[in-house]
């Protein structure tokens, strides 16, 4: 096994999270890749691509910026995994890159506290929903078992509660919703962040190369 052989197997061993279409196209791109820059010994190869650990971070992060570009389609968020899965796999290819982590390091201080800041508004927003519900169920409880005692206060309370229900119910779909979209506000910065620093990083190289 020659050292490209021996760096393909290297890099299909980290690319696990992909399907194996995904894996097998990935694998053969940068085989030909190798092979059409004469790339011939394992430090020349990884003087330009990088280790098999640090090449595969990078392709996992543009996949899942694929995938979420793809179900993002029509102004409409991707799913909350797709979305923390961008900002998950480009903070890892930022970090373990020489060449992005050089240049980015700010940045991903920058995208660490956003998504921190998102994070916690989708919290409270689900706190807030879910002590809805709470009241509402403590609410009607407590009417329900003052029906026969105080009636005319129990109908007070059960009213309350399941107003506080029917506002539970609408508040549920867009909670969903919010969630939805704080989750793809991340994976965008992400995405801006990445791509930005992608370009910046190549830029450099070709100015030390030159």
């Amino acid at each position: 096994m020659n050292a490209r052989e021996r760096y393909i197997a290297d890099l299909a061993s980290h690319l696990s999270p992909l399907t194996d279409v995904e894996r097998q196209d990935a694998l053969e791109f940068y085989d030909e890749f190798i092979a059409d820059g004469n790339l011939t010994s394992r430090q020349a190869i990884e003087g330009k691509l990088g280790t098999p650990r640090q090449l595969s971070r990078q392709i996992l992060a543009d996949y899942s910026i694929r995938a979420n570009d793809q179900s993002a389609q029509d102004g409409r968020p991707a799913s909350t995994h797709s979305s923390w899965r961008v900002f998950w796999w480009v903070l890892i290819a930022i970090i373990t890159s020489p060449l992005t982590f050089g240049v980015g390091l700010a940045a991903v201080v920058i995208l660490i506290a956003m998504a921190a800041c998102l994070f916690g508004l989708a919290v409270g927003a689900v706190a807030v929903v879910g002590s809805l519900a709470v009241a509402a169920g403590a609410t009607l409880y407590v009417g329900i078992s003052m029906l026969f005692t105080a009636p005319m206060t129990g109908l007070y309370y059960g009213g309350i509660g399941l107003a506080a229900i029917g506002g539970f119910m609408v508040c549920l779909p867009l909670l969903y919703w919010l969630v939805r979209l704080l989750a793809q506000a991340v994976a965008n910065f992400a995405k801006f962040i990445y791509r930005k620093i992608q370009t910046r990083g190549k830029g450099t190289n070709h100015e030390t190369n030159v």
